[in-house]
């Protein structure tokens, strides 16, 4: 036997106060060879599957999307809409499997107009949530959306800034806090109302609406210690389509892939395929480096981004 191990024996045997004490005080200390101890979440950490996603304006296009692009990696969804019947109709396809079909939750309520939805039933629903994904809107100009008080007004500032404040108001109870993002989709040209074409978009109040809905989800979110994203999409393109304009009239598809440029703040100029927005929606839930960053985006025809490209460009742009 070496002098090392007679050593350590000698050691382990006194019965010292002292020794007595430090060997029966435990410090979670892991060696190098003990196996990863579970991963500690910061309140802004990125999403995982499993988690909840809560989304408001799931039935829109982009809304469609993101639903079935989460709900196709694991994730619990649950989706805010009118009509449950018809939000199900457009979110699940016949070949799904009763392991996606479990992992969609419908919250029929309002969150405009007769009949909206209280503080308490919204409430109720977030509570459990790891991420909020909001995607509402209605027209710039109008017309047979804005009926029931659906008006930009309505829908993009005040109806966010309730969602985000709610939100943020359960995850100030530590106890209770499981939500770590909020990721918004407004539009080009909110910070740009005087300039064209921006200045026509915004005759109704459409953008400002969006801004101030904007100021809000940051100013709660920066209040609860939650990340997140302000994506800014170009002219919405591709399917599916969910209004009549002219992206609709003429089909316009935008990138022949989900190529897509990505710009800090609103400085882009363009359309933006509905399945590339919506890919940018699930990378800001799931990228690391995506926490407080507001960008802008619109399609090109280069090759779609990888996931670490997209990280990268999200770091590019946290300030």
């Amino acid at each position: 036997m070496n002098n090392l191990v007679l050593l350590t024996i000698a050691i382990l045997s006194l019965s010292s106060p002292f020794i007595q004490g430090f060997s029966s005080f435990q410090l979670p200390i892991r060696l190098p060879w003990d196996a990863p101890a579970t991963s500690f979440l910061t309140p802004k950490s990125p999403i995982r599957p499993n988690d909840k996603v809560v989304i408001f304006g799931a039935t829109g296009g982009v809304g469609q999307l993101v639903t079935k692009k989460l709900l196709l990696k694991g994730y619990k969804v649950c989706v805010v809409a009118r009509d449950e019947d018809k939000a199900r109709g457009l979110l699940l396809d016949e070949g799904d499997g009763d392991d996606i079909k479990s992992c969609l939750e419908v919250a029929q309520l309002n969150l405009v107009g007769d009949g909206k939805a209280s503080d308490e039933e919204l409430q109720e629903i977030m509570k459990d949530a790891n991420a909020i994904v909001i995607s509402v809107g209605t027209t710039a100009f109008p017309t047979t959306r804005w009926s029931n008080g659906n008006t930009p007004q309505a829908i993009d500032c005040d109806a966010v800034s309730r969602i985000a404040n709610l939100a943020t108001s359960i995850s100030n109870d530590v106890s209770k806090s499981s939500l770590r993002r909020i990721v918004l989709l407004t539009s080009v040209g909110v910070t740009r109302t005087n300039e064209m074409p921006f200045k026509i978009l915004n005759l109704f109040g459409v953008l400002d609406a969006k801004r101030s809905g904007e100021d809000a989800v940051k100013a709660a979110c920066g209040k609860a210690n939650v990340s997140y994203s302000i994506i800014r999409p170009g002219r919405l393109v591709g399917g599916p389509y969910t209004n009549l304009d002219l992206a609709k009239l003429f089909q316009i598809e935008g990138g022949a892939e989900n190529g897509v440029t990505l710009q800090y703040g609103d400085a882009l100029l363009g359309d933006c395929k509905r399945d590339a927005c919506a890919e940018g929606v699930v990378q800001a839930l799931e990228n690391e480096s995506c926490v407080d960053v507001e960008f802008s985006v619109i399609s090109n025809e280069e090759k779609a981004l990888s996931t670490g490209e997209w990280g990268e460009a999200f770091e590019g742009m946290r300030r």
